[in-house]
């Protein structure tokens, strides 16, 4: 099994119409846990990794919650292994937690996460609702999760075009997402499993505040025109806001890069 050096970079931002950020993330165990600051950004290498984004929704603090406790139970995972088993069980256990939650307020309480776990050269995703995991390969884009939207079972279902379901309203509309009651329907976590990585490919994990601004080849092409890949999320977020997005944004990138120095351990 290959190993490589993984190039993280991360921008979280509030975004021009909200106060609070709802969104979290889950780099190897840190988190977005002070609110007091608008806005996270930072860098930092790793060999392998858990990775997540997570997009809170309800009132002001319950959407807060909701993606602190999506992010939060991704830390209880005891091994880094490269399928979704471990992933899919801490998931439906920040689904109960989000659940009971609900439950005390009498309110809804929702997120959606969007989960990766890179180990060698094996790339693993979990996901539910919109935040998405793309892979940018070989100047070529994917996305490697699933839309639990309204719009994205029309799709699919042949009665609207990807172009039409951009602008369409029901865009937003989840359902699946987690804080979803067992009485009213099974969580279903989407899964794709052991994906070959590369040198040179960018797994990137997002919230929908980037694709609100950005579509697939957008992103695409501004990926193709970085130069520094530390900067890549922010960037990434700055132009979903020139582009009219206002909702929470967060961008997490993961490039994928040989590893380098004495006996190939940087």
């Amino acid at each position: 099994m290959k190993k490589y050096r993984l190039n993280v970079s991360l921008f979280s931002t509030c975004g021009s119409a909200r106060s609070i950020n709802q969104d979290n993330y889950f780099i190897n165990g840190r988190t977005l846990d002070d609110r007091t600051d608008r806005d996270d950004s930072f860098s930092l290498t790793c060999n392998e990794g858990l990775f997540a984004v997570a997009d809170g929704m309800g009132g002001e603090h319950d959407g807060e919650f909701a993606s602190f406790a999506a992010v939060k139970a991704l830390a209880d995972m005891k091994l880094l292994t490269p399928d979704c088993e471990q992933l899919c069980k801490a998931i439906n256990d920040a689904n109960d937690t989000i659940c009971a939650r609900s439950e005390s307020m009498s309110a809804c309480v929702g997120s959606t996460i969007a989960a990766a776990v890179i180990c060698g050269d094996k790339l693993s995703i979990c996901n539910v609702g919109d935040s998405k995991c793309l892979m940018y390969s070989g100047g070529n884009i994917t996305q490697l999760s699933k839309d639990h939207t309204v719009t994205a079972q029309m799709v699919e279902a042949g009665i609207m075009t990807p172009a039409q379901a951009a602008k369409d309203k029901r865009r937003h509309q989840l359902f699946q997402h987690l804080g979803i009651q067992k009485e009213e329907m099974l969580l279903s976590v989407y899964r794709r499993e052991n994906v070959t990585i590369h040198n040179g490919d960018i797994i990137l994990l997002c919230s929908d505040g980037l694709t609100d601004g950005l579509d697939i080849e957008k992103i695409k092409a501004a990926i193709s025109a970085n130069k520094d890949r530390k900067a890549l999320s922010g960037e990434l977020a700055a132009l979903a806001m020139e582009n009219g997005s206002s909702d929470n944004i967060t961008v997490l990138t993961i490039s994928v890069a040989e590893r380098k120095g004495l006996f190939g351990l940087f």
